[in-house]
């Protein structure tokens, strides 16, 4: 059979936001290669489309598919490219209805009736390590043969999605072939800056498998059982790498290199006496309780450079909930001793574990500091499915979002918002944090020095200077590009009021003082909109539709709805709004089913309701989970009652609750995750307004 795979175009910037992406890594999708190989021995053409390395969207990689012919089609699927994975499937199944789709990876491993049944244009799951599994299923598609007993797939059957059986681990990893790597793009992949010292760095996976209990891994694919490759076939692929590809350093891909003594110091022996220790240098990542000087000498005689250590945190108690079975004092025993050999050290750490004060994140970036790795990293603890604390935060209702682009750990880079903070804390303070914790370990002098004496290219004075300044970028606050709304003219505004019924006449008001005060607070409102999901939104009393050109050109679909809707109704034709459609309705009872949407925007609107507790409810149902609620109300302070009666307004009969009324009645079904003053945020008491971003408190 002729096979394509393909790795979605989920690229560095997406994973890491457009800042911290500049430094992100393009690895080699090795997964997919393995697959290849294992495919080409049983006899089947393979190719490969790596999206991200290759630059291609779901629209070119339709388009490559159009120009050859294949037979089958298989895409890789992690969690938090989940929606890029999808938007390929999606695509090509438009394109190519009779082709079939297969995924495979962690996700659909760990949710294989979630993916299945969420999206009907995927025929077939792969479960488990995929090498035999897909070779199997292959095989038995190319002779017309029964695939539904197949272990390790899930597919549907009268529409039940049928899960298999989990296929059994493959005990010997040399029994697969060399990774495929003749069909992908080898020319294009770089590691991360921090993990490199050579343009010519590739991956060799070396075992699988992790015998440790840290609560926010997830062992389900390759299991507790540590399998190695042997030395020879790691030494014949470095090899190749060094003779086929012209590379000068290698990261050994494992989950813990050192767990076993005798296999790297044979690894290590051999790596020397074959001479490749004078051909290239390498990486690895390690456990701190898993080396000691002995090891770390030999390594460092083998061309070792660097090691990634996983800290975590600062707080032992937090060391303790997270099961990494580990103390402080043996943190800074083995960086002292790593350091004294000569090797330079990569820290992980995580912020906002389960638990953990605001006290304890600022205790894990002192800690930071205090060791003082080479390069330290700080992720956003996110609770990926598969883990025992995904498990423990989904039987608490503390997830914060059940939308898949949210779940990454450089979510304080990103748009969009995170899985998870923890209680009482919000995902504005968490991604602040990840910024700080960066400026605060590498924003120091004696950073700065040991940089200085690292230099030795135009290529490192570059890269530092790009550094110190999305740093330096972050303690200036970032202005939402979106925060503007479009200004409609006030003569079209009194044109299109003409006759009908208006209840916010202020937008063309012949006082320029008085518009420019309230297209500025739909501006403030604009700010909160979060980017991950801009399929649907609501403008619940969108009035006399002031704010759906805005809205028609931020998401897809926009849907209006208002008691009087002649003025919106003149909008959206004078303006063309395809994607915008009304109706008429009160709000008391919407016609929308549940989880319709992921944006609701209520703008000056609450006030207005006597039963409001009745209308916030029924706003909560049709919200998707995840989903976000914006708000804006008049305080009804001295300051607001003051400014109404310096412009002529009188109080609407009809305002039966202040701003923060109704924020305590919202509570009861969302929780505050940005709330903002307006005009100016820091002097609350002479508000005018108060608006925020709510999102629901149960998924």
């Amino acid at each position: 059979m002729r096979v394509l795979l393909i790795n979605p175009p989920y690229t560095a910037e997406d994973r890491y936001g457009k800042d911290l992406g500049k430094f992100g890594p393009l690895n080699e999708p090795l997964g997919l290669a393995y697959l290849a190989a294992n495919l080409e021995r049983g006899g089947h053409v393979v190719s490969i489309l790596d999206a991200p390395a290759l630059d291609l969207t779901s629209v070119g990689i339709c388009k490559s598919i159009e120009a050859e012919s294949y037979d089958l089609i298989g895409v890789t699927m992690l969690t938090p490219m989940y929606h890029r994975s999808v938007e390929v499937v999606r695509a090509i199944k438009k394109a190519f209805p009779e082709l079939p789709i297969v995924v495979g990876g962690p996700h659909p491993t760990i949710l294989p009736k979630e993916t299945l049944t969420e999206n009907k244009e995927i025929d077939f799951a792969v479960i488990g390590e995929g090498e035999i599994v897909f070779l199997n299923f292959v095989n038995a598609l190319e002779k017309n043969e029964n695939t539904e007993d197949i272990p390790g797939i899930a597919y549907r059957r009268n529409n039940a999605v049928i899960v298999n059986q989990p296929p059994e681990m493959i005990a010997q990893l040399d029994d697969l072939p060399i990774p495929a790597r003749h069909l992908l793009p080898m020319h294009a992949y770089h590691m991360t800056e921090s993990r490199t010292q050579s343009e010519h760095a590739f991956t060799v996976s070396v075992s699988r498998g992790c015998p440790f209990n840290c609560a926010f891994c997830c062992r389900i694919i390759f299991g507790r059982k540590v399998r190695h490759h042997s030395v020879g076939r790691i030494i014949d692929e470095i090899t190749i790498l060094i003779n086929d590809y012209g590379a000068r350093e290698i990261n050994l891909e494992a989950d813990t290199l050192t767990v076993n003594k005798h296999f790297i110091n044979s690894l290590c022996e051999r790596i020397i006496d074959s001479g490749l220790s004078r051909k290239i240098t390498w990486t690895c990542e390690s456990r701190i309780d898993t080396v000691n000087e002995d090891m770390l000498k030999k390594m460092k005689e083998a061309g070792c450079w660097e090691i990634s250590y996983g800290v975590e945190t600062g707080s032992q108690r937090l060391l303790d909930v997270i099961h990494k079975d580990i103390s402080l004092d043996q943190i800074e025993k083995t960086f002292a001793i790593t350091k004294r050999i000569g090797i330079s050290i990569r820290a992980f750490y995580m912020l906002g574990i389960p638990t953990e004060t605001r006290e304890e994140s600022l205790k894990t970036i002192s800690f930071a500091k205090k060791l003082d790795a080479t390069w330290s990293q700080f992720t956003v603890f996110t609770p990926f499915p598969g883990t025992e604390l995904y498990d423990l935060v989904v039987k608490e209702g503390a997830l914060k979002s059940h939308n898949w682009a949210d779940y990454k750990t450089h979510g304080g880079w990103t748009k969009g918002g995170l899985a998870y903070v923890p209680k009482g804390r919000s995902i504005e303070e968490m991604k602040k944090l990840q910024k700080q914790a960066y400026r605060a370990v590498y924003l120091r002098p004696r950073v700065f020095i040991r940089f200085l004496r690292d230099i030795n290219s135009m290529k490192k004075i570059k890269e530092y200077v790009i550094g110190f300044w999305v740093l330096l970028k972050t303690m200036v606050p970032s202005r939402n590009t979106n925060a503007r709304a479009v200004r409609i003219d006030k003569e079209d505004l009194k044109r299109f009021a003409q006759d009908v019924y208006v209840d916010s006449p202020v937008y063309f008001s012949p006082n320029r003082l008085v518009r420019f005060i309230n297209w500025k607070k739909l501006d403030s409102v604009l700010s909160l909109l979060l980017p991950q999901e801009r399929h649907r939104a609501l403008d619940f009393g969108c009035g006399n539709g002031v704010m759906l050109p805005t809205l028609s050109g931020i998401f897809d679909t926009v849907v209006g709805i208002d008691l009087h809707t002649s003025a919106a109704s003149r909008v959206i034709h004078g303006y063309s709004l395809n994607n915008v459609f009304l109706i008429r309705t009160n709000g008391m009872k919407l016609p929308f089913k549940d989880d319709t949407f992921y944006t609701v925007l209520t703008t000056s609107v609450l006030e207005h309701f006597t039963d409001l507790e009745e209308v916030v409810a029924e706003i909560a149902r049709i919200i998707k989970p995840g989903g976000s609620l914006l708000f804006l109300s008049p305080t009804e302070n001295m300051f607001y009652r003051f400014g109404r009666w310096l412009f002529g307004f009188k109080k609407p009969e009809d305002h039966y609750y202040s701003a923060k009324e109704i924020k305590g009645i919202l509570k009861k079904y969302f929780y505050v995750e940005v709330e903002k003053h307006f005009p100016v945020n820091f002097l609350p008491f002479i508000s005018m307004y108060r608006l925020g971003r709510f999102r629901m408190k149960q998924l």
